[in-house]
């Protein structure tokens, strides 16, 4: 039952071979050290969780260039016993993750804030569902506000929606101590990683149904990096993504879908949740042994049903699951979250001008930047996004902690089997799952693999503070915008990256996937460094909360 934790805010780890072994090295050799790492648990079958370590000697004694035998035998012990050390400190990891989450959750100044920010919203929201003047579509966004912001929806009853998606950052991640491990967060189980950066849920309502355009040969659509929040359950795109995580293992982790209904039932709110949705919403008899059943985390896949519930009482708590995922839909799609209230839209509305700096951006954005070709600025409200996907060769991000949570962890959940040999495929990898059952959309995913959803560049800036670090893409590999433009001015113009040295400034790292990178329309922009730092003006022009100057 417990969690991983350590004294301070981060632990720093020398930039050795094993932080980048599965970042750089070629997957033939990865195969090779995690075949030769197979045969050794085999043999030794008392030490095989210590084992689990072994790409590290692999990854050392390769870098040092010889002696590989000689280091194995002079090193092998100890390094063992370190291994063995950091496992039982870090369990569910072969390699302790750069930031010690529950750390950092319980005791990280910064991140306590933000929960308490959390409660206090939640809090404010119940307070304004009390007023008689609403009409019933405030009503119903407020109660999805009110989802987005109740803690008890997660397993431990510690995590909120908004933990992962701070109002103060664009509804993305808001907590600068988890910008090490690429601003990737913990889920209820908080010595638990996520797989990627949280992605903004403001403007996601507006994205369709996933669909294959036959005329474009591609797809568009669907919430999610990885478009797998296909829309095709509810008909909404945003409400099917909403109610992956309240079942995510390394989310919210409840081991059954009804138990977020139960909760629901439990909550302050829960009279006006019957009252938007019926009585009969919430008109389930729950087993005995409910709440215990509730409290254990999901280990497994987000469709288990371990409460014993009638048919007709599933059958309603089905129906209730999917109604919570509505009403976050419709809270994503009000002014609560998608105000569409930045200086781009007020100068589009004729009440504000941009300065030189970013009217030369905006220009570069819809023009030889190519930036408005998938980051779509066409229409009186522009979504800045197309909702295609693509493999921009986004390089792998060694400070994942995913790639090392591939031991059995407290609970005996592996995160990651594949562990530092995994490679992320997004869409292709959703496309050729077996959660995906459109057998034409499964032949189609060889030409999707790396590929991930062109996010919204609204509020892309947005942060709680001067100083605030956001990470871009979905491995949070890019720590600020510029360096995220330089990449795509940059990537096919700089040579390879062979270390750590110099990326993003001599070199840059190879694609994660090289599979379908995107050669046409970025990689050798040949925009110069005042070029590129006008582009960035331009994104932040795009957050929200602009005032207009007064018009006398």
């Amino acid at each position: 039952m417990s969690d991983y934790g350590f004294a301070g805010e981060s632990m720093k780890q020398p930039r050795s071979a094993n932080r980048v072994w599965g970042a750089y090295l070629p997957q033939r050799v990865q195969g090779r050290a995690l075949a030769f790492l197979n045969l050794l648990r085999v043999a030794a079958t008392p030490l095989s969780c210590a084992l689990r370590s072994l790409p590290i000697i692999s990854g050392v004694s390769r870098s040092v260039g010889g002696g590989y035998t000689w280091l194995m035998r002079t090193l092998f012990i100890p390094i063992l016993l370190l291994a063995s050390a950091a496992r039982a400190a870090c369990p569910g990891y072969t390699v302790c993750p750069v930031v010690k989450y529950p750390v950092v959750v319980n005791h990280n100044p910064r991140a306590k804030s933000e929960l308490a920010a959390v409660d206090a919203q939640e809090a404010a929201t119940l307070q304004a569902m009390q007023a008689n003047d609403l009409s019933f579509g405030q009503l119903v966004a407020l109660l999805g506000q009110a989802l987005v912001f109740d803690k008890s929806l997660s397993v431990r009853g510690n995590e909120a929606c908004a933990f992962c998606h701070s109002a103060s950052a664009g509804f993305g991640g808001g907590i600068p101590a988890f910008v090490p491990a690429g601003g990737i967060f913990p889920g209820s189980l908080t010595a638990r990683s996520g797989r990627r950066v949280p992605q903004s849920l403001a403007y996601a309502a507006f994205a369709p149904v996933l669909t294959f355009r036959t005329d474009t040969a591609d797809f568009a659509g669907g919430n999610f990096w990885d478009g797998r929040a296909t829309g095709l359950i509810t008909g909404s795109a945003a409400a099917d993504q909403a109610m992956v995580p309240l079942t995510g293992p390394t989310e919210m982790a409840l081991p059954d879908a009804a138990c977020a209904v139960w909760r629901v039932s439990q909550a302050p709110y829960g009279a006006t949740f019957s009252k938007v949705w019926g009585a009969q919403s919430l008109a389930i008899t729950w087993p005995s042994d409910t709440a215990s059943v509730c409290a254990k985390p999901n280990n497994g896949r987000a469709n288990q049903t371990p409460l014993a519930l009638s048919a007709d009482d599933r059958t309603r708590a089905t129906a209730a699951v999917q109604q919570i995922g509505q009403t976050i839909e419709t809270f994503e799609a009000s002014p609560l979250a998608s105000p569409f209230t930045s200086k781009f839209d007020a100068v589009s509305a004729g009440q504000a001008r941009f300065s030189a700096e970013e009217r030369a951006g905006f220009e570069l954005f819809t023009g030889r930047a190519n930036c408005s070709t998938c980051h779509a600025v066409d229409g009186s409200k522009p979504l800045l996004t197309d909702f295609t996907s693509a493999n921009i060769g986004v390089p792998r991000n060694p400070s994942d902690p995913y790639l090392t949570e591939n031991a059995p962890d407290s609970h005996g959940y592996v995160a990651n089997p594949a562990g530092p040999a995994y490679v992320d495929e997004g869409l292709g990898g959703f496309l050729a799952s077996d959660d995906n059952t459109n057998q034409q959309w499964k032949a189609a995913a060889p030409q999707f693999m790396g590929a991930f959803q062109v996010a919204t560049l609204r509020n892309v800036a947005a942060r709680p503070r001067p100083g605030f670090i956001r990470t871009y893409t979905h491995n949070g590999f890019f720590k600020d915008l510029k360096s995220l433009v330089h990449f795509y001015n940059t990537r096919d113009v700089l040579p390879r990256c062979t270390g750590t040295e110099g990326i993003g400034v001599t070199c840059w790292p190879a694609p994660e996937e090289p599979a379908n990178v995107n050669q046409a329309r970025m990689g050798n922009l040949r925009l110069s460094n005042t070029q590129e730092q006008e582009l960035v003006a331009f994104m932040r022009t795009l957050t929200d909360g602009y005032s207009p100057p007064h018009v006398h």
